[in-house]
């Protein structure tokens, strides 16, 4: 197909809107044609988001990822570059050294020593590239944006997914319910963030022993967390990133930083299903900051990717 093709596809599903079955055709046959990673998933859970939101803020859903691993809960994080912001999951990620163009044996030998894996999408759903010059060329969300969250390659039954939306949570909690998900939150800030936001309340959905709840408005301040202004969480290019991540890591982000990544790490520990209630997720969150065990982690992280592009040679 060609990629004008590809485009007017595209832009014609965004003007008319998808729907749950459609996208739930989407994502099984997305997953039908990945590449599998073999690992146990057992309460290992992925955080993302959709992108598409054009808010400019660090990359907090990957900041988060590497607490709630450091709290103890596997993370297998399935991400790209950017398709319409300044810097995405891979993109920092790189920049701060790690190898990110691994394949299956690779993810499968770093989740294995180190409890985090970060699945690059070109790596694991080779069809993609088709799609991605149409994209970037577009500049707009499309429902890839939807489709790329629920589409783990390593199979993961347990998700914390941010949308650019309120409509699309919505459908995706109910597309991974079809799936037959354990256990998932859907959420879209009030701010329009695709994250738990700490500038405004957000609408969170969850899914769990396959009932969708109705959907609840959670206010930061419920769990000790004061609001900030959405100028506190801007980033920016790949350097101005990894400087904001490195410095979460190592416990010297900004308040406004280190707690907005620490409240999405409390919803993914929660969501795992190592502990009950979000106070207790943010408590062991908390912990894997002040501790140095966020920072360690992902040290050994970067170096276990590229302990693995050697030994594979991709």
């Amino acid at each position: 197909i060609s990629e004008p093709k590809i485009a007017a596809f595209l832009t014609a599903m965004r003007l008319k809107g998808e729907t749950v079955e459609e996208l739930t055709s989407f994502v099984k046959v997305m997953r039908s044609k990945a590449v599998k990673v073999d690992v146990d998933v057992t309460g290992a859970i992925d955080l993302v988001g959709t992108g598409g939101d054009q808010s400019g803020t660090f990359n907090i859903s990957t900041s988060a990822s590497f607490i709630t691993a450091a709290a103890g809960v596997p993370v297998i994080k399935h991400g790209n570059r950017s398709a319409s912001s300044k810097c995405g999951s891979a993109d920092v990620l790189e920049y701060l050294g790690a190898s990110i163009e691994l394949g299956k044996e690779g993810v499968e030998q770093v989740f294995d020593e180190v409890g985090m894996a970060f699945m690059f999408a070109p790596m694991f759903h080779p069809a993609m590239k088709h799609v991605m010059p149409a994209r970037r060329e577009l500049g707009f969300r499309t429902f890839f944006n939807i489709l790329g969250p629920m589409v783990n390659p390593a199979g993961v039954q347990r998700y914390v997914i941010g949308a650019f939306s309120k409509q699309v949570a919505e459908k995706m909690v109910h597309i991974l319910s079809n799936l037959g998900t354990d256990f998932a939150y859907t959420f879209n800030a009030h701010d329009g963030l695709d994250e738990v936001s700490l500038t405004s309340q957000s609408e969170i959905f969850e899914l769990k022993d396959s009932v969708v709840s109705t959907s609840i408005i959670f206010e930061p301040e419920s769990i000790g967390f004061q609001k900030v202004k959405m100028d506190d969480l801007m980033g920016g290019g790949k350097e101005e990133n990894a400087k904001i991540l490195t410095a979460i890591m190592a416990n010297e982000g900004t308040e406004a930083q280190q707690n907005i990544a620490l409240l999405n790490a409390a919803f993914a520990i929660q969501a795992s299903g190592k502990v009950e209630t979000l106070e207790e997720g943010k408590e062991l969150a908390e912990d894997a900051l002040e501790s140095g065990k966020a920072r360690k982690l992902f040290n050994d992280f970067v170096d276990a990717t590229n302990d693995a592009m050697g030994t594979f040679k991709y």
